[in-house]
């Protein structure tokens, strides 16, 4: 394939990616699908998409923030009804770990706010939300929170990779113009003034 031939089937991709809505609903299943089973990290869906659409950075932003919280309010519940009985037979570091010990007493002590900072940060969430939904069922504080912390990490994600390829674009743009022949079957200009 020719270097014009893969420019008009990117973009060609990328034009169907970012028609319509298809990619931000795609953004919201996948975003409630991996935050629900623990599959995957939600940025791993958030950073394609938005490279896929940039402009639609910020659509994709909330749709995933929105997904995830909406997820994460559901394990909350999910946990909430096994009780510890079922959690420690599916979980039996639960007991013995002090770093679950650790978790509990900051999701006890902190309550929402604690998710709120993990939700931030790049920790994983679910031990927290497994503790937070044994404990309390404050499933309104909870979606709250997620949805605030998701929204600012992943506004900060779609954000970055949404100004990306013009960077890329650029340096790969210029390294394209040395490299292909001219008219004459010779590299352009720099090549041949060496």
């Amino acid at each position: 394939m020719t270097v014009n031939g893969l420019e008009e089937l990117l973009h060609r991709l990328l034009g169907y990616a970012a028609a319509g809505r298809r990619i931000v609903v795609a953004c919201a299943a996948l975003s409630f699908a991996g935050t629900l089973s623990a599959a995957y990290p939600v940025t791993a869906v958030v950073v394609p998409a938005t490279l896929l659409a940039a402009k639609k950075w910020w659509s994709i932003a909330c749709v995933s923030a929105l997904g995830s919280a909406l997820g994460a309010t559901a394990l909350i519940y999910i946990f909430h009804h096994l009780g510890w009985t079922e959690l420690y037979a599916h979980f039996p570091e639960l007991g013995r770990s002090e770093s679950w010990a650790g978790t509990a007493d900051w999701v006890a002590r902190y309550g929402v706010l604690a998710l709120f900072l993990i939700a931030l940060s790049p920790l994983p969430q679910t031990p927290a939300l497994l503790l937070f939904g044994a404990v309390r069922q404050d499933y309104a504080g909870v979606f709250v929170a997620l949805l605030l912390g998701k929204l600012i990490k992943y506004g900060a994600f779609a954000w970055t990779a949404s100004h990306f390829p013009e960077q890329v674009s650029r340096g790969l743009g210029s390294l394209l113009r040395r490299i292909r022949p001219d008219a004459n079957g010779n590299g352009n200009g720099d090549r041949d003034a060496r």
